[in-house]
């Protein structure tokens, strides 16, 4: 596939490609929204990348949970995400989907994929799960020393085979880093192989247990070339190759002249703008990765949360420091939020891993 068939992809895909993530409205981000909820800690692996520290076991009930969806049903047709830790360990997971699936939102699950069995994907498809996001950051002994557990790629290939006998979307989460890059063409080809929809390559931002291998995340050099490699691969295979929390990925493809102005509307990262976090114990951040509390659902509604909090407020507007400041992709990139807290402290802080810093002004 040539520059300008690939373009024409892009193009010809579109509605097909971001109507799931964007609910219609043709832009490469969430709109009207993305609420994640990370149902609990406790988890059967040992990620070293793993962003939830094993601190605060506490977890909101299942009734916290049914007034968090009804909450998060009110912004619109968003997508709601089931997390974790392990989201298959909490009892009432089958209740909490059933009972998200019954308004008009698009429900998932990102799971390390162990505990699927025929059984289980079965019940998560009766639940109203629509796509069950699975992990793999290599194949076979790569991905079990990543994870912490032998056996745990076997175990991660039947859930996949389970989650397609039942009749379950599938995509992939691979986390991107110096350690299992030699491992990502291996999973792009596995993916293409099963016929998945989507992959995505994740780059690792330095929180929670991932700050003991910070040295293993992409350089700026690292992170151009690994853009490069996504968009010559994109030619070869069908399954999309989808990179996340790098919002210079969408400046990239506009700078390299693969969307045209007015063809593709671009958001950028999210955090704190469509895009929401409740950590297991009813925190609400803007990320995942960018564990700043905005408020308590214990304390205030989420909708509540969303509404008044100057850091969503701060971030919706943009009101970001030093060169992501002065970029002219400001609006449809803004710089990775949670990488510029990890390395700074400071969420509204230049992302050091850029190459816009250059000549994005």
């Amino acid at each position: 596939m040539s520059d300008k068939v690939l373009k024409s992809w892009i193009w010809t895909h579109r509605d097909e490609l971001f109507a799931n993530d964007a609910v219609g409205t043709g832009c490469f981000s969430y709109l009207p929204g993305e609420v994640v909820w990370a149902v609990t800690k406790r988890c059967n692996l040992w990620c070293k990348h793993c962003s939830i520290s094993e601190e605060d076991p506490e977890e909101l009930t299942t009734e916290e949970g049914f007034a968090i969806i009804e909450e998060a049903a009110k912004l619109g047709p968003v997508k709601f995400a089931f997390t974790g830790g392990e989201p298959l360990l909490r009892e009432d997971i089958y209740d909490l989907i059933e009972y998200a699936s019954s308004f008009d939102m698009q429900v998932v699950m990102a799971t390390n994929g162990t505990l699927i069995t025929k059984e289980v994907a079965e019940k998560l498809k009766k639940a109203g799960l629509e796509r069950a996001a699975i992990s793999i950051d290599g194949l076979g002994n790569a991905h079990d020393d990543f994870r912490g557990v032998n056996g745990t790629f076997d175990d991660v290939l039947r859930g996949m085979k389970a989650c397609r006998d039942a009749g379950l979307a599938t995509q992939l989460f691979t986390m991107v880093t110096r350690a299992n890059y030699g491992e990502i063409p291996k999973i792009i080809q596995l993916a293409d192989d099963l016929s998945l929809w989507r992959i995505y390559l994740i780059y690792l931002i330095a929180v929670g247990r991932g700050k003991a291998i910070s040295e293993v995340c992409l350089s700026t050099s690292e992170n151009m070339r690994f853009f490069d490699y996504v968009v010559e691969k994109q030619k070869e295979v069908k399954v999309w190759l989808k990179p996340i929390c790098n919002p210079q990925y969408w400046a990239y493809l506009k700078d390299k002249g693969l969307v045209r102005d007015n063809e593709i509307e671009f958001t950028g990262c999210t955090a704190g703008i469509t895009r929401f976090h409740i950590f297991p114990n009813g925190d609400v951040t803007p990320c995942a990765y960018l564990p700043v509390k905005a408020g308590n659902i214990r304390d205030h509604g989420f909708l509540e949360i969303v509404r008044d909090s100057e850091m969503f407020r701060a971030l919706t507007a943009r009101e970001v420091k030093g060169h992501c400041a002065t970029c002219k992709y400001k609006k449809i990139c803004g710089g990775c939020r949670s990488r510029a807290y990890a390395t700074s402290g400071d969420y509204l802080a230049e992302d050091p891993v850029c190459w816009l810093g250059d000549f994005g002004v």
